[in-house]
């Protein structure tokens, strides 16, 4: 059989199933396993709510400070590399949490900086690189499957580690234990499965020849208000990042990535709070991982479609809504169906910025503006659940946090409703600092 280059089974897929399994390990466990090993901790250690509301919000914020480190490393030594070396620190540093961490601070330390940092080197911000140079016409479809892996991992981890932990003679190092090993699996598969650029095996994006994957690139121009907008313009990353549309996407993403981090933060204590049992708390977020996995599929099909500012702005308003109703979710029904909600809403808004930044600036600049919104979201979204925690801690409740959380959550989606596509073109003639059009 001829597995020429021009009629060999396009790699991409395969790669896609690649990166995939590598989510699972990296994105998920440490994320959601966090969630789950830090009341655990809490109880051995003797911490109080705002120690694990800091060590959570660490870890989220180092999972996009080292971001454009990340995108540095694509360029440097390439995508499989960085993905080795992420995964690589983070079995060294679970392994270090299994072994010897104890006290609050060094747990701030190796849990927070070092597994927040191997999930920013070796986790979204090179595997969605790679689908940016192998996808155009599936994009969406595409990166909505590569962060599946996040939300079908999520789904497993919370409770397969609860279950190890409770049955350990360990405790909460076991769930350490396990999330090394997987970590080194995961350096496993990307070193025999991830390729650079399709040109490196004689193939190009979506599997199809150069021309008609051009002509692909103009038929994904907008042709209608929902139109699906892919650049034809070739965005340095400098470009990108001076775009005015950049930073007021950057605004909308701190909106659902603080609902998020106070979720998974805080949402189990609160819960248990309401006087929900620790395991049905669990339960709820296994809930909104398996009702995220759902909305990431049925969004990366819709985005290739519709145009994936639309879907976030219902997303957005849908995290406003499941916010304000996590306040008072005392029934479990309505416990459930709030973490369902939220659940939607955080992956929705995911898939929408991912595939917003590879249409709006393309694939070159791609690696860098993800570095950077990664960054900065992750850092100023930790602020919530530093700040529910500290009000806790001082008051007895989360008081006004889930309700300032909200109210972003709806400017958000004002906002995006107001954005119009960038272009270098516009950008040069409304005197925005992008003269040198289409160089690199």
């Amino acid at each position: 059989m001829d597995l020429s280059p021009a009629t060999a089974p396009f790699y991409g897929w395969r790669l896609l199933a690649a990166l995939w399994a590598i989510l699972f390990i990296n994105l998920a466990f440490p994320v959601y396993g966090l969630s789950v090993l830090d009341p655990y901790m809490a109880a051995d250690l003797h911490l109080d709510r705002t120690m694990i509301g800091l060590t959570y919000a660490v870890f989220m914020a180092m999972t996009g400070i080292p971001a454009p480190l990340a995108a540095w490393c694509i360029e440097r030594v390439g995508i499989r590399g960085t993905l080795i070396a992420g995964n690589l620190l983070l079995a060294l540093a679970a392994a270090a949490m299994a072994s010897f961490v104890a006290s609050p601070w060094l747990i701030v330390l190796v849990a927070g900086v070092l597994v927040g940092t191997s999930d920013a080197i070796g986790g979204p911000v090179p595997a969605q690189a790679s689908i940016a140079r192998w996808f155009v016409r599936h994009r969406s479809l595409a990166l909505a499957i590569l962060l599946s892996g996040g939300s079908v991992g999520g789904f497993i981890a919370a409770p397969l580690l609860d279950h190890i932990v409770a049955h350990s003679s360990l405790g909460w190092r076991a769930g350490w234990w396990v999330i090394a090993a997987l970590a080194l699996l995961a350096c496993v598969i990307g070193w025999y499965f991830v390729t650079e650029r399709p040109e490196d095996m004689g193939q190009s994006a979506d599997g199809s020849t150069a021309e008609p994957l051009v002509a692909a690139r103009a038929s994904s121009a907008p042709t209608g208000r929902l139109s699906v907008h892919v650049t034809r313009d070739d965005w340095s990353p400098w470009q990108a990042l001076r775009s005015p549309s950049f930073w007021i996407v950057m605004i909308a993403a701190l909106g659902f990535s603080s609902a998020l981090t106070l979720f998974l933060a805080q949402g189990v204590s609160h819960l248990e709070d309401l006087h929900h049992s620790a395991s049905a708390a669990a339960l709820a977020l296994s809930v909104s991982v398996i009702c995220g996995l759902a909305a990431n599929l049925v969004v990366g099909y819709l985005g290739d479609r519709i145009d994936p500012r639309w879907l976030w702005v219902g997303c957005s308003a849908l995290n406003a809504l499941g916010i304000l109703a996590l306040r008072s979710a005392h029934s479990e029904a309505l416990m459930f169906g709030t973490a369902a909600v939220l659940g939607i809403a955080g992956s929705g808004c995911m898939i929408c910025l991912v595939t917003l930044l590879a249409n709006y600036y393309g694939p070159r600049a791609y690696a860098a503006v993800f570095g950077v919104t990664s960054a900065i979201q992750s850092t100023l979204g930790a602020i919530a659940p530093i700040a529910a925690g500290y009000w806790y801690d001082q008051h007895g409740s989360y008081g006004p946090i889930f309700v300032v959380v909200a109210v972003w959550c709806a400017i958000a989606a004002i906002i995006l409703a107001c954005l119009s596509p960038p272009s270098l073109a516009a950008e040069a003639a409304n005197g925005r600092g992008l003269s040198e059009i289409g160089q690199g």
